[in-house]
């Protein structure tokens, strides 16, 4: 749902008309070449359309492309540190001060950038939309659950890592980067924005109560409160956004005055590695990162690459079931939203469900993972569809 730190977002507009690139809040016909906000979710698509053909990367493009990684690996490389400044209770008392705030300040940014408006005008491809949220918020998080509880079986994995892709599986699809990838695969870009908006809102209800049911507390004699929790969810998530929405609507003079003087995206994505490092400062203070071996790592690592590998298979083989009569256009915007992974909406989440819990920073590592890989993969897929999209029959 929210956005993201990447200086590189002038070359999305040199593929698109100018618009205000921070915060999304035009109104977006369903026939021009779409601007979204740069989020999180949108580091390397963007960059690589730009690249010219034949060209190596220099080092300015190459920190650009991955500004938001990098910094992620900035954010737990000082976490690990100086745990004793962020940790809960610590020097600067960050639970309030960062994880509070910070979240607050993400979902109200989200609020005026979703453009809900866009759902309205595209309700009569519903066939689409039931799809996408089928598979994103109902078969991958059940498959997720498989293959978490398996992990669980395995005495030599950690426990901890296996919810967290249990978790991770069970955020709703990414806002901006999955629309990027689905434009320059030539594909249904209308319809790729129409369903981030409608993963994202829907993901605030469905995703917590996935994790509730399907994971619940993290550790064995603890419980998870669910009215503290709701109440949580609400202060943080659901007031912030209809903040943001009133905003935009009610008042888009203040949104413009707002995104003429304020990098929106870079302030969205410096919350969200202030919430990476609060949660992992947590998770050093308390030496929790010394129970997770460097296999149970490397096993995330192939996993999730592997999950969305297969989850992107997935959606495809389900888009071309012949009685669907998905265009390839359309199959494109269901691969590209099907298979992607918040971390902008997940980590936010995450950092609410189980506030204060020292176990945050592991159970988010499969979430960072899978956020890295769909971007690198992502790139990938984008050549290889763009050439079967444009060989359609007409």
């Amino acid at each position: 749902m929210p956005s993201s730190l990447n200086a590189a977002t002038g070359a999305a507009h040199a593929q698109a008309p100018p618009s205000p690139p921070r915060t999304g809040s035009d109104p977006v016909p369903a026939s021009a070449s779409l601007s979204f906000p740069a989020t999180s979710d949108t580091v390397l698509p963007i960059a690589t359309a730009t690249a010219p053909p034949g060209s190596r990367p220099s080092l300015r493009e190459f920190l650009t492309k991955n500004l938001f990684i990098l910094g992620l690996a900035v954010a737990i490389g000082l976490a690990a540190a100086w745990p004793d400044l962020g940790k809960t209770g610590g020097y600067i008392h960050a639970e309030y001060s960062v994880s509070f705030v910070a979240v607050i300040v993400v979902f109200i940014i989200s609020g005026m950038s979703l453009k809900t408006d866009i759902l309205l005008k595209s309700l009569k491809n519903w066939k689409m939309h039931l799809v996408i949220q089928s598979i994103s918020l109902g078969a991958i998080p059940a498959i997720g659950l498989g293959i978490g509880r398996l992990l669980q079986l395995n005495p030599s994995f950690n426990t901890l890592l296996a919810k967290g892709l249990i978790i991770a599986t069970s955020t709703p699809t990414t806002i901006s980067s999955n629309v990027i990838m689905t434009r320059q695969a030539g594909g249904d870009e209308a319809g790729a924005i129409a369903n981030c908006v409608l993963g994202n809102v829907i993901g605030v209800f469905v995703s917590p109560s996935l994790i509730f049911a399907y994971v619940g507390s993290l550790a064995s004699g603890t419980t998870l409160s669910i009215a503290t929790t709701l109440q949580n969810l609400a202060i943080t998530v659901i007031v912030p956004l209809i903040v943001g929405q009133i905003v935009q609507f009610a008042f888009p003079w203040v949104l413009s005055a707002v995104s003429k003087r304020v990098n929106l995206s870079l302030i969205n994505s410096a919350m969200l590695l202030l919430l990476v490092w609060s949660v992992f400062c947590n998770t050093f203070s308390e030496h929790i990162g010394d129970q997770i071996d460097a296999g149970s790592i490397a096993a995330v690592v192939f996993l999730c690459l592997g999950c969305f590998c297969f989850f992107s298979l997935l959606s495809f083989g389900v888009s071309r079931i012949p009685w669907l009569h998905f265009s390839r256009r359309e199959t494109v915007a269901i691969v590209m939203c099907a298979a992607t992974k918040s971390v902008a909406m997940g980590v936010p989440m995450i950092n609410t469900i189980y506030a204060g819990s020292p176990l945050i920073g592991i159970i988010s590592t499969p979430l960072l993972c899978y956020h890295a890989e769909q971007l690198v993969m992502g790139t990938i897929f984008v050549g290889l569809i763009k050439r079967w999209v444009e060989n359609e029959p007409k």
